[in-house]
């Protein structure tokens, strides 16, 4: 682990020149005495001297030995003065001195005692990795908060000025609480037998004890993720829904790694601050109920072997579940996708439920596989709104595909997704454009009462079974050149507010298959629609009513008859749709 302590070695001290003994002081006694000889004997003889050889008073020479005096003791003085400013000197730096070791040794001992806290610290460390191999349960999750705790004492560490370091040494304990979430479990291959209460036939070991262990294993791992959840971020949404504000928590600058870990206990309710789930392997049932991502969410080849539950699951940044595969159901009800979610490539074998979930987002199923049904709208929880651009193009839908409700704010693309089930759109509402060109419909579709405020294209579709578009509305083009209508068609009650519909033109022709009733092909749309102008058509002797310049075809390969029909003619009187609204 990296540090930040100081070398201990203590700074060389200099003298400084102002504690040199300057000359004064090298012959302070020498100067004192000479100075009060010399004074002293000037002070007797030059007056003496000159009282008898120069003829000076006596008062004078009183006068001037006592300036001699008073001159001597003042060199006396200011040589006691200099010799005590020098002592003064020296003790005060030698107080500095001492204050300056003092200082160091304060110092030293400090970085001595933050190293030993810091040894201290990853010798704890070491011991409580060392613990998790432990075979007690009890034991391996006293491990896993010594560690949680040694990395919050790693945060607080005032002794690492700079934080990056207290967050690599943070790092370092997260990354081995990851790995203890990806190492290997065998007995997680057994969760759904050991979920039961009863113990199954021919069980090879002792199922109680595998039982107790597996359940403790439980408990331990997500322990993990408990801890960390209490440490993540937290965010606030506004009246609808939009996050608003978001608070980081003690470990939102770490990063987590999950991917390839084996999952087998429940993870509802907790907040997880980055989810890299990549390759996953979900033992049991996956339970996300209630859970939040903070940050990006990725479930990318994530294998989940049982339902997968992410019921009211909040997602605040990209969720990624491309190419996972969902074996049994999949449930997504009242989940919160506020940026791009995308489940390209994935397979949901078992059912799928969306029902009232909300995708703020782009949202891409390009290329995804349902296998089972896959339930976009729940009349009891509420539409599924798709507020992004939502990109279902190549997906197959192997059984029922039900989207009534559903809510597409801006673009819907459906472009040569395949619907094997039936497919309720009922109620539906576009309010961008709905892209179905080339899709394949091969169970019945329902449109009825769906609302179309941009374009909807179905060139080039092909509808197997039957097809309802009653009551539906079209606010922009409606476009069917070249689809392809084999069961029953019905646009009764319909509405074209400004176009009427195409179904022949440049690219092709519609065609409608021959082989059903006449009387199942209903084109009467609603009172001030736009019409669908109708002509006749006949083919194996029978005569149809369908709009202009479409065909009859022949669906049965195996009959020579002609395939297909002269395209139809306008009928003589018309009164198979209201006419256009006058300008």
């Amino acid at each position: 682990m990296p540090s930040n302590n100081t070398s201990s070695t203590p700074e060389s001290q200099v003298i400084p020149k102002a504690q040199e003994t300057p000359w004064y002081i090298r012959y302070f006694i020498t100067l004192l005495i000479g100075s009060g000889l010399g004074g002293g004997a000037a002070a007797i003889l030059l007056p003496w001297f000159l009282w008898v050889h120069c003829g000076m008073s006596s008062g004078s020479s009183d006068q001037l030995r006592l300036h001699l005096l008073y001159v001597t003791g003042g060199i006396i003085a200011v040589l006691t003065l200099l010799q005590t400013n020098w002592k003064n000197q020296g003790d005060r730096l030698k107080i500095d001195a001492d204050i300056k070791k003092n200082e160091q040794d304060a110092e030293k001992n400090e970085r001595d005692h933050i190293r030993q806290v810091h040894a201290e610290r990853r010798s704890r460390y070491t011991k409580a990795v060392e613990q998790l191999a432990n075979e007690k349960a009890a034991v391996r999750l006293g491990s896993i908060y010594t560690l949680v705790g040694l990395v919050d004492e790693w945060l607080a560490d005032e002794s690492l000025q700079d934080e990056s370091d207290r967050l690599k040494e943070g790092q370092v304990i997260v990354n081995s609480l990851c790995s203890y979430i990806r190492s290997p479990f065998t007995l997680a291959l057994k969760a759904e037998m050991f979920e039961s209460d009863s113990e199954p036939d021919n069980y090879e070991g002792d199922f109680s004890k595998d039982q107790a262990a597996f359940r403790e294993e439980q408990d331990v791992r997500r322990t993990v993720f408990v801890e960390m959840s209490k440490r993540s971020s937290a965010f606030t949404r506004d009246g609808i829904g939009t996050v608003i504000d978001t608070f980081p928590g003690k470990w939102s600058d770490f990063e987590f790694d999950f991917s390839r870990a084996p999952i087998f206990y429940p993870l509802k309710n907790l907040t997880i601050e980055q989810g890299n789930f990549a390759s996953t392997r979900f033992y049991g049932k996956a339970d996300f109920w209630g859970a939040k991502f903070i940050r990006n969410a990725d479930f990318r080849n994530a294998k989940f072997t049982k339902d997968a539950d992410f019921w009211g699951a909040e997602f605040t940044g990209n969720a990624d579940f491309q190419y996972a595969e969902f074996l049994e159901d999949a449930g997504f009800r009242k989940a919160k996708f506020t940026c791009n979610i995308s489940f390209g490539g994935a397979e949901l074998t078992g059912n799928t439920y969306f029902g009232g979930a909300e995708f703020t987002g782009n949202i891409s199923f390009r290329g995804a596989e349902f296998t089972g049904n896959a339930h976009f709208g729940d009349v009891y929880l509420g539409n599924v709104k798709f507020v992004g651009d939502a990109d279902f193009g190549k997906a197959k839908f192997a059984r029922n595909a039900a989207f009534q409700y559903a809510k597409f704010t801006r673009n819907a693309d459906f472009w040569e997704a395949e619907f094997t089930g039936d497919t309720d759109f009922w109620e539906a509402e576009f309010t961008g454009n709905a892209n179905f060109l080339g899709a394949k419909f091969t169970g019945n579709a329902h449109f009825l009462g769906a609302k179309f405020t941009g374009n909807a294209d179905y060139g080039n579709t092909k509808f197997t079974g039957n097809t309802y578009f009653m009551g539906a509305k079209f606010t922009g083009n409606a476009d069917f050149e070249n689809a392809k209508f084999t069961g029953y068609v019905d646009f009764n009650g319909s509405y074209f507010g400004q176009y009427a519909p195409t179904f022949a033109g440049i690219s092709g022709t519609a065609r409608f298959s021959a082989q059903v009733d006449p009387q199942d092909y209903i084109f009467t749309v609603h009172e001030g629609s736009k019409a669908i102008k109708c002509g006749t058509a006949t083919l194996l002797g029978k005569s149809f009513i369908i709009p202009l310049g479409t065909v009859l075809f022949n669906p049965n390969p195996r009959d020579k008859n002609s395939r297909t029909s002269e395209p139809a003619k306008p009928l003589d009187e018309s009164n198979n749709g209201e006419d256009d609204n006058p300008e």
